[in-house]
């Protein structure tokens, strides 16, 4: 019965773990598509103008209007003045909140 239970934990892990890779995969394809879209010249990498441009007029599921220069400000961890495509799918760095004096 030991075995049995391990042999269909074993197969239900491989299941998910495969499931799993698949769906990084669809995403990884989501992000370069969209990184491509962005970089307007197709120069590997994204500069302000082009992610400011990017999100003009576009807003966020809440309706507010999407900074650009701010994701780019928060993305650009290096401080180069472009995103490479390590520094587009990376998470966001936490937003800073300004404090109330």
């Amino acid at each position: 019965m030991k075995i049995i239970k391990l042999s269909i934990l074993v197969i239900a892990l491989g299941v998910f773990m495969q499931t799993n890779a698949q769906d990084n995969a669809k995403k990884e394809k989501r992000q370069k598509k969209q990184f491509s879209k962005i970089d307007g010249d197709s120069n590997g990498s994204v500069s302000k103008e082009e992610i400011v441009a990017f999100y003009e007029g576009k807003k966020n599921k809440k309706g507010d209007p999407f900074d650009g220069a701010k994701i780019f400000k928060n993305k650009d961890v290096n401080k180069d003045g472009k995103l490479t495509f390590v520094e587009f799918i990376a998470p966001p760095k936490k937003w800073k909140k300004k404090k109330n004096n």
